[in-house]
């Protein structure tokens, strides 16, 4: 009994010290019914019960689909639910917000369309207020098309354009004077950083609010706690011009956000009242850092030089599409730890807010851009829309220490330099502390527009051979002194079921057809970034690389490999359950505190040859190779952590082969026929 009454005054304490006209937000993932057309209940397209099911977001169409040769659909899914709007919001704002909704989405309450937002993958939000039946139950529909539209970006691509509710979806409840949840999907809260070093950072919140009336009696408080929720500044606002309040403030001695190295987060906490009462409040992590590039030396951050070494990742999943959970997003994390990486580039799209909040919180640094990629419109609807994804995106994710750089294209072959102009404009103009960049594979006026620009150059796969790779970087190095270059792409795929015994040169084989043919040896896709990242490592001016792609993701273009419509680049596969042996190279030269130890080919268990290359992957100073319980030789690992035995004879049958180090030892059988 004294168990109860304990519990009932716990609750009842936390119910009475909530704030009483704070927001509430309510998730909305539950209990969709969906169906494969357009419909708003029963209105439009003939919606029959037999083709509806009852799903839960984060949800796409796409799911079964998007690995068929027949190609996946493209077109309408509609998705309804019901909802209570109680009495008791009387007086307060209801907004429903949406993380992504692939391409196009209409939403309709209690039939009446509320609002359309075009676009992919940013977030929108609609104020449904007007639209609620109160004391009632309310219905909602969302009408999606992932069809091709010459007004949205992406026009195409190397990748799929999933239809769906394929993020999160919420209900915010405010007060009738609220923080905006309006400003282009944004929290409303904008933390810009004017000045930071090591002695103070000075911060500017610009505060978007918005009401049904005026904002009589009503304040702004904002400020900084630090880790242990202990606030290290704050300051008050009355003076709310045109919807903004601006609150300045500055930290002194700040601990600074330095990526891996100690990714220390503050958090900002905003708060409105009227007539002293809070009434809505908005809490993000912030962390301060100064970064920047040297056309020669490289990134720096907080005054120390970073090579950054990244990894390229798609929203994709085999058996999921882009229905992504938080789940699926820390796991692909822990492979980004596992590897060593300190960057991330998310391409070719904004990707899911949580990637963000866990890049800040890990430590990563990230480059996000949006999906202006492969296909160009000349028409003002088109480049309208990808200037308002280019706003979103930005002041969605304003408050992220880990974005350090806006990508504005990826290759892109047409006249862009007034829209990429405009673009990169908008960007300085909305965030002048973060730097452009692009993705290119093509000399263009356009490609030094932007602060940076990033190489998209697969040396050794499509074209040339991998010793082409450093005298192209050093040539446009030359020829462009001032720019600020990156290798944004790089690699070779890689099917598992497929194998050679030797590891390159690239002399004997036409190298496009390799590539577009179902002959996707793992053995070159290894080749190819061991000499790719040597090229990259030795030059300073290449301020970061990118490898495509950290995963293997679904491509309906791709007719390849040892699997149809998929992108095999990946350094892990679509599943998530293998790591190739590229991923190893990586692991033993990023990530030191691991002790590695990977031999290579491990899946060429049948083999027709006599001769092979042996390739070890280690941490460790040398390496011991036996096959068949006879030793072959002990060999010193090299500056890039690997360790060759080239041209090893091996028995007609079975061969025992280990490998042994002081960090441990791999091992596997080659059979030889």
């Amino acid at each position: 009994m004294k168990k109860t009454v304990l519990l009932v005054a716990l609750f009842l304490a936390l119910l009475l010290s909530a704030p009483a006209g704070a927001r509430e937000v309510i998730s909305m993932n539950e209990a969709w019914n969906f169906t494969p057309t357009r419909s708003a209940g029963g209105r439009w397209g003939g919606m029959s019960r037999g083709n509806q099911q009852v799903v839960n977001l984060p949800h796409t169409w796409n799911a079964e689909d998007f690995m068929n040769d027949g190609g996946y659909r493209r077109g309408y899914g509609t998705y309804t639910k019901q909802f209570d709007a109680p009495d008791e919001y009387r007086g307060k704002r209801v907004f429903l917000q949406f993380e992504g909704a692939g391409s196009a989405a209409t939403v309709m309450v209690n039939g009446k369309i509320v609002g359309e937002h075009r676009g992919p993958y940013n977030a929108f939000t609609f104020e449904i207020t007007d639209y609620l039946r109160l004391g009632a139950v309310n219905s909602l529909s969302v009408i999606c098309n992932n069809e091709q539209t010459f007004d949205i970006a992406p026009q195409a691509g190397d990748f799929n354009i999933y239809g769906g509710l394929y993020r999160d979806a919420w209900m915010i409840v405010t007060d009738e004077a609220c923080i905006s949840p309006l400003y282009y999907g944004s929290s409303g809260v904008l933390v810009y950083q004017p000045m930071v070093n090591e002695k103070r950072a000075e911060v500017r919140a610009e505060v978007h609010l918005s009401t049904r009336t005026d904002y009589s009696g009503c304040e702004v408080y904002f400020a900084i706690e630090d880790a242990s929720g202990e606030v290290v500044a704050e300051r008050a606002a009355t003076r709310i011009n045109n919807d903004l309040a601006i609150c300045s403030l500055g930290v002194d001695n700040p601990r600074l956000w330095n990526g891996k190295a100690d990714p220390y987060l503050y958090k900002a906490v905003t708060v409105l009242k009227k007539d002293g009462k809070e009434i809505d409040r908005v809490e993000e992590n912030i962390g301060f850092r100064y970064f920047w590039v040297d056309k020669d030396k490289g990134f720096f951050l907080n005054g120390r030089h970073i090579k950054l070494q990244g990894v390229c990742r798609h929203q994709d999943w085999a058996g999921l599409a882009s229905a992504l959970t938080e789940e699926n997003h820390r796991a692909d994390y822990d492979f980004f730890d596992e590897i060593g990486a300190n960057a991330l580039r998310l391409a070719h799209y904004p990707q899911a807010h949580f990637m963000f909040s866990e890049a800040d919180r890990r430590g990563y640094l990230v480059w996000e851009e949006i999906p202006f990629v492969a296909g160009y419109v000349d028409y003002e609807g088109f480049r309208d829309n990808l200037r308002l994804q280019l706003r979103e995106m930005i002041l969605q994710n304003f408050n992220h220490p880990s974005i350090v750089f806006w990508g504005l294209f990826n290759e892109v072959h047409d006249n862009i330099d007034t829209i990429v102009g405009d673009l990169d404009a908008i960007a300085h103009e909305l965030d002048p502390g973060r730097l452009t960049t692009c993705a290119t594979d093509q000399e263009s006026t356009y490609i030094t527009i932007p602060d940076g620009t990033g190489w998209n150059k697969y040396f050794g796969w499509y074209y040339d051979t991998v010793a082409d790779f450093g005298p192209f970087l050093d040539d446009w190095h030359a020829r462009f002194p001032n720019a600020l270059i990156s290798v944004s792409e790089y690699g070779g795929g890689a099917a598992l079921s497929v194998h050679v015994p030797k590891y390159g040169p690239e002399d004997e084989v036409d190298v496009r057809s390799v590539s577009r043919s179902h002959f996707h040896p793992e053995e070159k896709q290894t080749y190819i970034h061991i000499n790719n990242w040597k090229v990259i490592a030795e030059r300073d001016y290449v301020w970061g690389s990118f490898v495509w792609n950290m995963f293997d993701f679904g491509s309906a273009m791709r007719q390849e490999g040892d699997v149809n419509n998929l992108n095999n680049k990946g350094l892990v596969t679509h599943d998530r359950r293998t790591r190739k042996d590229a991923f190893y190279f990586y692991k033993a030269n990023w990530n030191k505190a691991a002790r590695t130890v990977h031999l290579c080919s491990k899946r060429y268990t049948d083999r027709a040859e006599d001769t092979t290359d042996v390739i070890v992957f280690t941490t460790a100073p040398s390496a011991k190779l036996y096959i068949n319980g006879k030793l072959v030789g002990t060999a010193r690992t090299d500056a890039y952590a690997t360790v060759r035995w080239p041209g090893v004879k091996l028995a007609k049958g079975e061969n025992k082969v280990v490998v042994k180090t002081a960090h441990g030892e791999d091992s596997t059988t080659w059979n030889v026929q």
